[in-house]
This record gives structure tokens, C-alpha cells and sequence, in this order.
């Protein structure tokens, strides 16, 4: 099944979201299949098409374990960029107005 234009922004504000709202930053990673656990309203191998897209977009990067190169985190580099692409679902959370 193809994904609109739509339903790929909707996955990758979800998963910028989720890591940034968890603070997943440099020293601290989240395995990707808690992020498919945690967004299990998308299909997991959508969101993985999706986190490769970032980390070619440099917004997250890989960090590797033990047990493989799976965990991934936020760019701290690209944080204004982070910011501006999940502003409407901050907006609902914190009541910003910029």
C-alpha cells in the first residue's frame, strides 16, 4: 500500500514528535522497535521507510549498541529545524505562540 503525501508527514511529525517529546538526544537513544511499539497506529515497516528518510535528512542519527546499530536519536544540530516541523503538535502541547 502507497502512502500520500499526507500520511508520510503525519508518520514523520509522529516520530519527531515522540523523540523529541521524550528527549532523545545525542547520549540518549530509543531502539526502533519502540518506536514502532510506542506509534502502533502506523505500520512498522512505514515508519522505518520513515526513519531512513530522516537520517538521510541528518534530523536523527544511529547510535551503536551491543547489539546492533537499530537505536536512533535527535540531531541537536537540527533543532530549530526539529522545532519547525512539529510546531503545530508543540503548539497543542504548550500553548506556544511565536
Amino acid at each position: 500500500m502507497r502512502l500520500t503525501e499526507k500520511q508520510r508527514k503525519e508518520i514523520r511529525e509522529d516520530i519527531l514528535f515522540f523523540l523529541f517529546r521524550n528527549n532523545y538526544w545525542q547520549s540518549r537513544h530509543c531502539p526502533e522497535v519502540n518506536i514502532c511499539n510506542k506509534l502502533s497506529q502506523h505500520s512498522c515497516k512505514h515508519l522505518k521507510k520513515e526513519l531512513k528518510k530522516l537520517f538521510k535528512d541528518e534530523i536523527i542519527r544511529y547510535y551503536p549498541t551491543a547489539h546492533g546499530k537499530d537505536d536512533v536519536y535527535l540531531n541537536i544540530h537540527k533543532k530549530a529545524e526539529i522545532e519547525a516541523e512539529i510546531k503545530d503538535k508543540l503548539d497543542k502541547l504548550y500553548g506556544w505562540k511565536k
